[in-house]
């Protein structure tokens, strides 16, 4: 769908899809030169990375092994519930393998906070993180991080991430206008 399509519900387009693919291309040429010959795992956090994730793993110039994991840390609206509830676990094995957590998006770090955390207890021989967008005021991590974009706060949409469901294959991204959120 194109920002045209929905273009009454939005109050900005963020980054065009043409933006977005090219920057995934770059973030895969990075993660590729820094993995070089190791035995990598893609960890998507459904359902808001799955666009960006298969995006990640199909710029790759190497294979890799994609697995998927779901939490919620927010309960109604937008206001963070301050824990992490795992409804999805990771189905592979990553002992001794270096992982990389595929994030839409990272705010308050409170749930990727506890997912490095998690995966960590697996002993994975490496953890690392990379998100498409980074808002600002997000926490720093101790683990290696790439981010695409840094924006702006407000509701993003487009290319996975949702509002209650919809927007998600809007093929840009964009801020959802104050009257769309209902």
């Amino acid at each position: 769908m194109d920002a045209e399509h929905v273009a009454g519900d939005l109050e900005t387009v963020l980054l065009r899809e043409d933006q977005i693919l090219s920057r995934v291309a770059g973030l895969a040429r990075e993660i590729g030169t820094d993995y070089a010959g190791r035995d990598l795992v893609l960890v998507g956090v459904l359902g808001g990375a799955a666009t960006f994730t298969v995006d990640l793993a199909r710029a790759m110039d190497s294979s890799v092994e994609i697995g998927w994991m779901a939490m919620r840390s927010y309960t109604t609206g937008k206001r963070s519930s301050g824990s992490v509830r795992l409804l999805k676990d990771l189905d592979l094995d990553i002992e001794g393998r270096d992982v990389l957590i595929v994030e839409a998006v990272i705010d308050t770090g409170l749930t990727m906070s506890w997912l490095i955390s998690s995966l960590q207890q697996r002993r994975p021989a490496s953890v690392a993180v990379c998100a498409l967008l980074r808002k600002p005021d997000s926490p720093a991590f101790d683990v290696p991080t790439y981010v695409g974009f840094d924006v702006e706060p407000g509701l993003i949409v487009g290319y996975g991430l949702d509002f209650r469901g919809r927007y998600r294959n809007l093929r840009c991204a964009a801020v959802l206008a104050p009257h769309a959120v209902r």
